[in-house]
């Protein structure tokens, strides 16, 4: 199928489709809240009955967490089965009163879509199914395409690990597509060639059974926010590694051909903390900017907080405090061991006059290393070059998606990971959003690769 057609037909259908998408994105499935569970469903519901619409079969499968969308459309047997992967929960829209536009009413502003959920993942996984509807209208012959889109990547993917070894039959594919990920430049299609794994909790403090007066107790009780400063500051040492005994062990020492790789990845520094407004002068001395993001674990204080937090004073020793860590881990740490290791710290290392409790404990899935000689990487990097007439870049990402080494396993699918996604995006922040020629893109590279396969 000529690249015209395919390209008329998205311009041709592309109201409809964004008024498609803005409708996906105005479930507010934010998957850390349970008090959004009936929005997650409502969502899960509305995206098996558009995917049934298009011709594939569907289950909404549930899990003791939010439920996850099963999609399979039968293609030639003679080519490579493929395993779409992506979710459809989000991240929670806080701070509200920093969007300029409300976080589940999508509205389109200078060629951006802005909504929480507009690139990561739904306008991700939106471009991929319109792909697929592009390709049936024209009655192009595919591969078997299944789809997987669950609603907790976002709260660490309990639901879906706990039931995935019991899907194997469903699952097993040649590729796994995965588009949850991103390009170090607009002009610049990039192949993510791995993943840290991830782990975290929250740590609270607690110290008298009520607020106290700071005048009256102040110098004879121990003040649980102290406390929590002292232990947070006890996490790494002066040259930024972390200091939990054990965190480091098993820690697979990258090749230098790898590492050399991973420091050439054609990214601008520059440009890049010009975007974020600070040097990159955080984490373990010794080791570049790039090895340090994709190659090195880390350790990191999400949240902390307790007491008075109005305006103006308050005078209390408050009777607890908390702290929120995540940890990103690389090839050879096992997040449940290593989750272990810091709460062992954690309890070890309180004061007296103080309890400590290590709650919302989550181990996540483990990091993912792919070989550059995957025959699927020579594939896409052959189909973004014929597609964009530009060379794809190869990324070590340092971000974590729980359950693809999983999948990988469960599926025996190999993985083949490349979205469209840009830092301004801010996928996390307020005011999120994914550009119309962002979701054009990927709507290019979809079905470019799978004609390709």
């Amino acid at each position: 199928m000529s690249d015209n057609k395919l390209r008329d037909y998205f311009n041709h259908e592309k109201e409809r489709f964004i008024g498609e998408w803005k409708k996906f994105l105005s479930f507010p499935s934010i998957s850390t809240d349970s008090s959004y569970a009936e929005a997650c469903g409502e969502c899960a519901n509305w995206l098996a009955d558009h995917l049934l619409k298009l011709g594939f079969q569907c289950e909404v499968l549930q899990t003791k967490g939010y439920p996850v969308v099963f999609a399979e459309r039968k293609g030639a047997v003679e080519r490579p089965s493929v395993l779409f992967y992506g979710h459809y929960d989000v991240q929670p829209p806080d701070p509200l009163e920093l969007w300029r536009s409300a976080p589940f009413e999508p509205e389109i502003r200078n060629g951006r879509m802005y909504a929480r959920g507009a690139q990561d993942n739904k306008g991700q996984v939106f471009y991929f199914i319109k792909a697929v509807e592009a390709l049936l209208a024209h009655n192009i012959e595919l591969p078997t395409i299944k789809m997987l889109i669950e609603g907790e990547e976002e709260s660490g993917s309990e639901g879906i690990t706990a039931e995935l070894p019991g899907w194997s039959e469903r699952v097993t594919a040649d590729i796994l597509m995965v588009c949850d990920t991103g390009m170090i430049d607009a002009s610049v299609p990039t192949i993510t060639m791995g993943l840290r794994g991830m782990a975290g909790c929250e740590v609270r403090v607690h110290g008298p059974s009520y607020d106290l007066h700071s005048g009256v107790f102040g110098g004879i009780v121990a003040n649980p926010l102290h406390e929590v400063a002292r232990i947070a500051a006890s996490l790494h040492d002066e040259s930024g590694k972390v200091a939990v005994p054990g965190f480091y062990d098993g820690v697979e020492v990258p090749s230098m051909d790898l590492s050399k790789r991973v420091s050439e990845a054609p990214i601008d520094i520059e440009r890049l903390q010009e975007t974020v407004g600070v040097p990159f002068v955080g984490g373990e001395k010794g080791f570049g900017v790039l090895e340090r993001r994709g190659l090195r674990p880390t350790l990191e204080i999400n949240g902390i907080g307790g007491g008075y937090q109005g305006a103006g004073g308050k005078t209390v020793i408050p009777s607890s405090g908390f702290m929120k860590i995540s940890m990103r881990l690389v090839k050879g740490q096992d997040p449940q061991r290593v989750l272990s290791l810091l709460e062992s710290f954690i309890v070890g290392s309180v004061s007296e006059g103080c309890r400590v409790e290590v709650i919302e404990k989550n181990a996540g899935g483990e990091a993912l290393l792919l070989s550059v000689d995957s025959d699927i990487l020579k594939t896409a990097s052959r189909v973004i070059l014929d597609e964009f007439n530009v060379e794809s870049a190869l990324l070590w990402e340092g971000a974590s998606i729980p359950i693809i080494p999983l999948l990988e396993q469960v599926s025996g699918a190999a993985p083949l990971l490349i979205g469209f996604g840009l830092e301004e995006d801010a996928i996390h922040a307020p005011n999120e959003s994914f550009s119309l020629k962002q979701f054009e893109d990927g709507f290019r590279y979809v079905t470019a690769l799978l004609q390709r396969l």
